[in-house]
C-alpha cells in the first residue's frame, strides 16, 4: 500500500461517524422514578399517623402500594445516608463517612446497574454537598446539580416533569433520582404555605436573621437550648409546612406521570436520607449526632402496579441498604453481586415474621457545643444495631468501656429507659452481632479539607458556627 493509498484510508476511516453502541435493554422495561426527601422523619406523614395533613398525595401514593412501617437510614447525614442507598453498602464500606467526602469512582451505584441495562438515567438535586463533584453523579447520563436554578421543589419538581416529557418520547425506559431539599433547616416555606399549621411568629425568622448576620450561632440552638415551649412549636409549624408545600410539588409530578399514560409502567420509591431532631433528647432541628429514632426513622413507600398489591403494610425492620437490591427486583434485573442489602420484596409475603438486622453509624461532629461526643473521629462514632423493637447503641467513652444501652421501643420510643438488665440474652446477641459488624470497620479515616465555600455551604445548612 502507498503512503497516498494509506492516508487515504486513514481519512475515509475518520470521516466514518462514531457509533457508539448502546447496552440492550434488560429486565421488564418499566420506568423508575426514585424520590427522596431531606430530613423527613417518617412520623410526620400522615401514612405514618401523624395527626396534621402535611402529606396527602403522599399518603394517597402509599394507599396505591406498600408502607413499610420500621425503616431505618444508616446514618443520619445526607451524604453517607445517600451513598449508603445508591450502593448498598455501609459508610465503612463506600467510605462516604461524613457530608465532605467524594462517593470514589470504584463503587457500583444503582444509576451505573441502570446504565448497563439499557436505561436513559437523569439526576436532579437540590443539596449544595450533592453537586457532581461529590461523586454521586456517576452512571448519570444527566445529572442537573445547579441548585440555584431550581432551589424549591416547585422548581425542581416543573425540571423533572420537563425531563420525563422528554425521555417518555425515547425508546428505552428511564430513571429518575429526584432529591427535594425544602425540609432541612432553615425552615422556612414560601408565602403560601407559611401559616399552613400555625400563626406567623416573628421569632424563627429572628433567629435566623441573626444566624445569616453570625449575631448568633446554632451550636447552642441545637444542643444548649432554652426556647419557650411556644417558640419550639413555631418552628415545628414552619417544619410540617415545609412537608407540606413538598408533598404539593410531588402532586403535580405525579398528575403529570398520570397525564401521560405512564403509571401503570412506572416503579415509584420515594424515602428519606434521614430524618431530624425536633427537641427529643434535648436535641434542636438538627441530626447526625446521637442517631436515635427521630434522625433515622424515615418513610419507604414503594408502588409497582401489577407487581404490588396496594395497601400493604410492612412491620419488618429493613434499611436503606434494601432500597438499590429491591429496585432491581421491581425492574426484573438481576441482583448485584457488590450490594450488600437484600430484596424488600420477599417481605411482602412474611409481613412481620422477618425482622431484618439494622446497622448504624452518626457523622462528624461539627459543634463544639455536642460534649455528647466524647472522642473525635471514626473511634468516636455512636452505632446502632435494631433488630424487631430492639435497639442497642454503642457509645465511646474517652475513658473507661463504652457504653451500651438496649432500648425496646414498644414500651420506650423516646429510647430513655435501658432494658437491657430484663433481655440479657438479647442483650449479649445484639452486641455480638454488633461486635463483628464493626469488627468490619477498619477505621480508615480520608482525609480532607474544608474550602471556604464548603464551610459557609455548612453554615447555612445549620452544621457549623
Amino acid at each position: 500500500m502507498t503512503r497516498r493509498t494509506l492516508g487515504l484510508v486513514v481519512a475515509l476511516a475518520l470521516a466514518v461517524p462514531v457509533v457508539t453502541c448502546k447496552p440492550a435493554v434488560r429486565g421488564n422495561g418499566r420506568n423508575l422514578l426514585l424520590i427522596t426527601l431531606e430530613t423527613t422523619r417518617a412520623d410526620h406523614l400522615g401514612t405514618y399517623g401523624y395527626a396534621r395533613q402535611t402529606s396527602p398525595r403522599i399518603d394517597r401514593l402509599a394507599n396505591a402500594g406498600v408502607v413499610f412501617d420500621r425503616f431505618s437510614s444508616v446514618s443520619p447525614r445526607t451524604n453517607p445516608s445517600l451513598a449508603s442507598l445508591m450502593t448498598s453498602r455501609y459508610p465503612h464500606e463506600h467510605g462516604v463517612r461524613n457530608l465532605l467526602l467524594t462517593l470514589e469512582s470504584e463503587q457500583l451505584t444503582l444509576a451505573e446497574a441502570l446504565q448497563a441495562a439499557g436505561y436513559v438515567s437523569g439526576a436532579i438535586q437540590t443539596h449544595p454537598r450533592l453537586i457532581a463533584a461529590s461523586g454521586f453523579a456517576q452512571g448519570f447520563d444527566d445529572y442537573r446539580d445547579d441548585v440555584t436554578a431550581h432551589p424549591l421543589a416547585t422548581q425542581s419538581v416543573a425540571a423533572a416533569v420537563d425531563w420525563i416529557r422528554e425521555a417518555a418520547g425515547g425508546s428505552r425506559p428511564w430513571f429518575l433520582w429526584l432529591h427535594l431539599m425544602d425540609p432541612h433547616w432553615t425552615y422556612d416555606p414560601p408565602t403560601g404555605w407559611r401559616t399552613e399549621f400555625g400563626p406567623e411568629d416573628p421569632r424563627p425568622a429572628s433567629l435566623y436573621a441573626a444566624l445569616r448576620n453570625h449575631e448568633k450561632t446554632i451550636g447552642p440552638v441545637i444542643f444548649r437550648n432554652r426556647m419557650a415551649d411556644d417558640e419550639i412549636a413555631a418552628f415545628i409549624d414552619l417544619y410540617d409546612a415545609e412537608i407540606r408545600y413538598t408533598d404539593d410539588a410531588i402532586a403535580e409530578l405525579l398528575r403529570v406521570i398520570d397525564e401521560l399514560g405512564l403509571r401503570d409502567g412506572t416503579v415509584i420509591a420515594l424515602t428519606s436520607d434521614h430524618g431530624e431532631s425536633l427537641g427529643e433528647h434535648d436535641y434542636f432541628f438538627e441530626h447526625g449526632d446521637l442517631g436515635t429514632e427521630p434522625e433515622i426513622r424515615v418513610p419507604m413507600i414503594l408502588v409497582a402496579p401489577g407487581i404490588i398489591p396496594p395497601g400493604l403494610r410492612i412491620g419488618s425492620t429493613a434499611e436503606s441498604l434494601d432500597v438499590a437490591p429491591t429496585l432491581l427486583d421491581l425492574l426484573g434485573l438481576p441482583p448485584e453481586d457488590r450490594f450488600r442489602g437484600r430484596t424488600l420484596i420477599p417481605l411482602l409475603e412474611s409481613r412481620d415474621t422477618d425482622d431484618r438486622t439494622c446497622f448504624g453509624e452518626t457523622g462528624k461532629r461539627f459543634h463544639e457545643e455536642n460534649d455528647r461526643r466524647e472522642i473525635e473521629g471514626i473511634a468516636g462514632k455512636r452505632r446502632w444495631i435494631r433488630r424487631g423493637n430492639f435497639k442497642l447503641v454503642h457509645t465511646p467513652k474517652a475513658e473507661g468501656a463504652p457504653d451500651r444501652q438496649l432500648f425496646d421501643l414498644t414500651t420506650s420510643a423516646a429510647e430513655t429507659e435501658d432494658v437491657s438488665h430484663l433481655y440479657p440474652e438479647l442483650f449479649a446477641e445484639l452486641g455480638a452481632a454488633l461486635d463483628v459488624w464493626m469488627a468490619e470497620d477498619q477505621g480508615k479515616d480520608r482525609d480532607y479539607h474544608i474550602t471556604p465555600e464548603a464551610r459557609e455551604q455548612l453554615r447555612a445548612l445549620g452544621y457549623v458556627n
